[in-house]
């Protein structure tokens, strides 16, 4: 007769809490990549940047008349003069309207 020789093995309690603890750490996991992927796309002001350093590009080289407005997919840009105290400024604006997040800047005219 064949002596049978014993094999370890987990025992069921073992596999399932190994189980329970791999789809703990994978649904954690999700959640943290979910998170950072959906702020990116919140936060990113990558386009409105670009737009509005494009818009001061083309003022610089005569490009654009003033005032100026343009609504563009769902951003707002709009240059305007300024006058206070006797100095022009022209300010460049950019609002995204789904976010409501407004970034602008200023160049103060010299003559």
């Amino acid at each position: 007769m064949a002596v049978l020789k014993r094999v370890k093995a987990s025992t069921l309690m073992e596999t399932l809490v190994a189980t329970v603890l791999i789809v703990v750490i994978f649904m954690i996991s999700s959640m943290l990549l979910n998170n950072l992927f959906s702020n990116t796309l919140k936060g990113s002001d990558r386009q409105m940047e670009e737009g509005l350093n494009q818009l001061i590009y083309a003022y610089g080289h005569g490009k654009l008349g003033l005032p100026y407005y343009e609504e563009m997919g769902d951003c707002v840009f709009s240059v305007t003069v300024i006058n206070q105290n006797g100095t022009e400024t022209i300010r460049f604006e950019v609002t995204d309207q789904l976010s409501q997040k407004t970034i602008g800047k200023s160049i103060i005219y010299a003559n």
